[in-house]
């Protein structure tokens, strides 16, 4: 199958179409599953095709996790205005609340976000710093009243997130216990109201 290497359209394509089999492989069996060979077979083009596409195969599984952060960001933003009308607890209660019922629905794209690592020495390029950030300004913008200072609030957001983000993984990975949603959600209520509380 040729195709002129001026054909943009086609190119974009084929692209989505690889991000599409490289999801649905890391759906069904995990990101380390996200091999070149097999998503270009999935494909339909060459590996030296998926190659001068993505880069490499880390480039490929950036583009999916980039789908992933895009996806989640929208269902945190979607939870804020959820609760623009309440108190902070409750603000940011949705916010965690959405985050847990993100990572329960999609856990293998979710992983693959904080699993996946670069090869050392290569930079993190600048969109998916991007798209990191937008998560982070969420939480920045529920209590950018509370926390004047910008550093200031840009390191309580990290550790809110970084909170509630290893109750979610602990418990998805099962290392303290049998997973039970309904305990997940009691662990992150009380660091969000402990939070909440300290910033009144």
């Amino acid at each position: 199958m040729t195709k002129p290497g001026h054909d943009e359209p086609y190119r974009e394509r084929l692209r989505l179409r690889l991000i599409e089999a490289a999801q649905s492989v890391m759906i069904t069996d995990g990101f380390s599953a996200v091999q070149a060979r097999r998503i270009a077979g999935d494909g339909a083009c060459s590996v030296g095709t998926l190659y001068n596409i993505f880069g490499d195969i880390d480039g490929l599984i950036l583009a999916v996790n980039e789908r992933t952060l895009d996806e989640l960001g929208r269902s945190l933003e979607a939870a804020t205005r959820t609760g623009a009308i309440d108190d902070l607890k409750t603000r940011l209660m949705a916010l965690a609340t959405a985050y847990l019922d993100f990572a329960t629905a999609h856990p293998r794209r979710w992983r693959a976000v904080f699993e996946h690592r670069l090869p050392e020495g290569t930079p993190v390029p600048a969109f998916y710093v991007a798209d990191r950030q937008r998560l982070l300004s969420l939480i920045e913008a529920q209590i950018a009243v509370a926390i004047p200072a910008p550093q200031k609030r840009s390191d309580a957001a990290h550790a809110l997130f970084s909170a509630v983000h290893g109750i979610v993984m602990l418990s998805l990975d099962e290392k303290l216990g049998d997973f039970d949603p309904v305990q997940c959600q009691r662990q992150i209520r009380f660091i969000v109201e402990n939070v909440a509380r300290g910033l009144r």
